[in-house]
This record gives structure tokens, C-alpha cells and sequence, in this order.
């Protein structure tokens, strides 16, 4: 059975380029927009990995990781955060918040599908 993949990303061109991208590549992929939209599509679709954008409209990805974390359903579920090279600095706040990796937009597909294989394989460890 493929991985589930749940996106949430603000902007719609990337959230669809990155639903096509993982489609692709052999993975279920649910989307959201926004804080809310995206913790209610978590709990109900439980998905293998999350892929989460620090900057939503409604609130912050460090929150919804933070989250993830203490309200499960899975609190071990992988989280990459996605943040723009210019905000590098709160890369150290998604990681002591419970990111299990980062990537920097703009980033490169490979590089995207690489992270997500490694997060998927600690996630199974």
C-alpha cells in the first residue's frame, strides 16, 4: 500500500506541484491550505508524513508541528518543514519543536524526494 502524504502549503502553485511530484512518485497525497484545515485532514487521514509550511495564514507550522506532537493521533509521524532560505534562522525552532528534517524553498525535487524517503525510513524504524 502507498504512503500517505499530507501538504500543507499556503500556496497553491507549490502545494500543487508538490501533490503532482509525490502522485508521481507512488505516494496517496491529501492537501491543505491553511493551520486548521491542515491538523483537521492529519487527525482524520493519519498520513505516514506531513509536509509542512512554517508560514500559513492562520497560523504558524511551529504550532502545528508542536501539535502534532503532544495530540498525536501519531506523535511520531515525520514532519519535513518548509521555510524560504531568508528565514534559516527558525530552523532551530522547527527542530526543538519536533521537525524531523528541514528543506529550503526554493528547493530541488530530488532533494525533496530524498528527504521524504529518510524521513518515511526513521519514521518505520
Amino acid at each position: 500500500m502507498p504512503k500517505s502524504i499530507l501538504v500543507v502549503e499556503d500556496e497553491a502553485d507549490l502545494q500543487e506541484i508538490v501533490r503532482h511530484v509525490l502522485e508521481h512518485a507512488g505516494y496517496r497525497v491529501a492537501t491543505a491550505s491553511n493551520g486548521a484545515e491542515g491538523l483537521a485532514l492529519y487527525r482524520e487521514v493519519s498520513p505516514d508524513a506531513v509536509i509542512l509550511d512554517v508560514n500559513l495564514p492562520d497560523m504558524s507550522g511551529y504550532d502545528i508541528c508542536r501539535k502534532i506532537r503532544t495530540e498525536g493521533p501519531r506523535a511520531e509521524t515525520p514532519i519535513l518543514m518548509c521555510t524560504v532560505r531568508s528565514e534559516v534562522v527558525g530552523v532551530a525552532e522547527g527542530l526543538d519543536g519536533g521537525a524531523t528534517d528541514y528543506i529550503l524553498k526554493p528547493f530541488e525535487i530530488p532533494d525533496l524526494l530524498a528527504r521524504l524517503r529518510r524521513a518515511l525510513a526513521l519514521g518505520d524504524a
